[in-house]
């Protein structure tokens, strides 16, 4: 008997996200006795679309820190602890069980509902992945079913792998059943159309063997040599991603990063000096990469909020040489890789997110602070999360080291740039002119043939592998703001890009996070692990990266 819940107070969360859609509000049931035979597959679907997103968020942020796109405070253990998988554990397994209750539904109606099925079949294997991903060996076979196994065995990642690859394959199959009963909402590409899940599906495959080349390489070569034969996600219409709103109430549907920069008394986080150095944003010296001008995606990107550098109690690392940036220049306020000195008072003034992908403003030397800026897309931004870009540069990634079908890298490296600079430049909706000197500052195509010229040529003068694949996954983890999950594994699967070493000793980098601790408590079949255990498609040595 499967785990089957539904709480009241979920049951008005949906109500209230959707009703605008489907007018049915009518029509509910008591959510406390909520089954098949009563729920409404709409209700349901969008319940494990926003579940799943909350999924990506409870991975992501850490991840940014982790990976030195935020600023992550204090040690390795501290930033994954016992209890850092609590949220993303429990929300990939309830979204399981509604997923099980869809496929309930599915199989009591006469017609069907193979396309809500399809989507949710796509989510759960995206979340299963996600969790071998983070966490290694995990529930599968004997999970969500409470009344069979109250205390579920793990599953080997490997296994659980391959199984979603299956479920894949047969999510495709639904999608091209042709069914007319449609999802009445998508909260990821706004309208449903089902070759876009198509292209997601056989993405994910692409995703799956690009982290399986190190210990099967034959397999992934075959693998992505197969997806890419079918439609997967190679422009910018067809990117994964979560879509965002400017709606504060009755329930507030603005990215949660605006919330707490834009909407607070305050940034509520630090950017990376390291992200800042990779971006090309401070002064011309040392020890910044001086490859040339600013990344032109830095203005959106990033906002600063004040026209001064910051000095004394704002800059308590200030003539410590352990620190390898301190302050970068250039009015870009950030913190080093686990700086551990005290946090001043300076949240009107650190920099913080821009207009990408969260919705906020755009850097036109405005010098505002965010909560007082006259201009800006007020929230209605995205969560990316398997873009184009991504999936171009893991093909890159596997073009220049298993071989793979699709363009060589070089071409492949160009193509992954470009799709993230016209998405970047082509999202915003508000001004990029400096009202008081006119000037304009949106990036412009010959700013983007510029910087792909320098990447590319410094790929050609690269002598070996290894050169060339730091190059790659450098240009990957700069297209990825806004979600660190890829960036991590790619971390962990190549090593690059090479990024500062902590400032305090922080122990070992996270190869995985730990078992959640609520889980361990309860279940004596889960032994919590060190973070120093390798996820099955690891093989790289154990101080590999820091």
């Amino acid at each position: 008997m499967k785990n089957i819940f539904k709480t009241t107070m979920l049951i008005a969360f949906i109500s209230f996200f959707t009703s605008c859609e489907t007018g049915n509000l009518d029509l509910l049931e008591n959510p406390n006795s909520i089954n098949a035979e009563s729920a409404d597959p709409n209700f349901v679907l969008n319940d494990i679309q926003l579940t799943f997103n909350t999924i990506i968020a409870n991975y992501s942020t850490t991840s940014q820190r982790l990976v030195r796109q935020l600023y992550q405070f204090g040690t390795y253990n501290r930033a994954v602890s016992e209890t850092t998988s609590n949220n993303p554990w429990r929300n990939s397994y309830g979204m399981f069980a509604n997923i099980d209750l869809l496929q309930d539904i599915n199989d009591l109606d006469e017609n069907g509902f193979p396309n809500h099925l399809a989507v949710a079949q796509i989510l759960e294997a995206y979340g299963y992945m996600l969790l071998v991903d983070y966490i290694g060996d995990v529930p599968f076979i004997e999970a969500n079913q409470p009344e069979e196994f109250p205390t579920p065995n793990i599953t080997p990642g490997a296994m659980v792998y391959d199984a979603q690859l299956e479920l894949l394959d047969v999510a495709i199959a639904n999608l091209n059943i042709g069914s007319n009963n449609l999802p009445q909402t998508d909260l990821y590409f706004g309208d449903f159309d089902a070759a876009n899940w198509i292209a997601l599906a056989n993405s994910l495959k692409i995703r799956a063997y690009t982290n399986l080349r190190l210990t099967d390489p034959s397999r992934a070569l075959a693998g992505i040599n197969a997806a890419i034969n079918q439609n997967y996600i190679d422009n910018i219409e067809e990117d994964f991603q979560f879509l965002y709103s400017t709606n504060g109430v009755p329930i507030d549907s603005r990215h949660p990063a605006f919330t707490s920069n834009y909407l607070a008394s305050g940034a509520g986080q630090y950017m990376s000096n390291n992200f800042y150095d990779l971006l090309n944003a401070g002064d011309d010296q040392e020890p910044f990469v001086e490859t040339g001008s600013p990344d032109p995606r830095l203005r959106y990107y990033t906002y600063r909020q004040t026209s001064s550098a910051p000095s004394g109690s704002n800059l308590p690392c200030s003539g410590n040489p352990d620190y390898d940036y301190c302050y970068v220049g250039n009015l870009y306020w950030g913190r080093d890789h686990t700086d551990g000195e005290g946090i001043p008072n300076d949240g009107v003034r650190r920099t913080t997110y821009g207009v990408y992908p969260i919705g906020g403003a755009f850097d036109r030397e405005a010098f505002d602070q965010a909560r007082a800026v006259d201009e800006s897309m007020e929230g209605a931004g995205i969560r990316p999360i398997l873009l184009s870009s991504s999936i171009i540069f893991s093909l890159a990634e596997t073009s220049l080291t298993l071989g793979t079908n699709g363009g060589s890298p070089v071409s492949l490296l160009e193509s992954g740039i470009r799709l993230s600079m016209n998405k970047v430049k082509n999202f915003t909706t508000v001004s990029t002119v400096n009202e008081d000197s006119n000037v304009d500052y949106a990036m412009t195509q010959a700013d983007i043939d510029d910087y792909v010229s320098t990447v590319i040529s410094e790929y050609n003068s690269a002598t070996n592998q290894d050169d060339r694949l730091a190059i790659i996954v450098r240009e990957a983890y700069l297209a990825s703001w806004g979600d660190g999950i890829e960036a991590y594994n790619a971390y962990r699967r190549t090593g690059f890009p090479d990024l500062q070493a902590p400032i305090v000793p922080s122990g070992p980098f996270p190869r995985n996070w730990r078992y959640p601790i609520d889980e361990t408590d309860t279940n004596p079949n889960i032994s919590q692990q060190l973070t120093t255990v390798r996820v099955f498609w690891d093989n790289n040595p154990p101080e590999f990266i820091d």
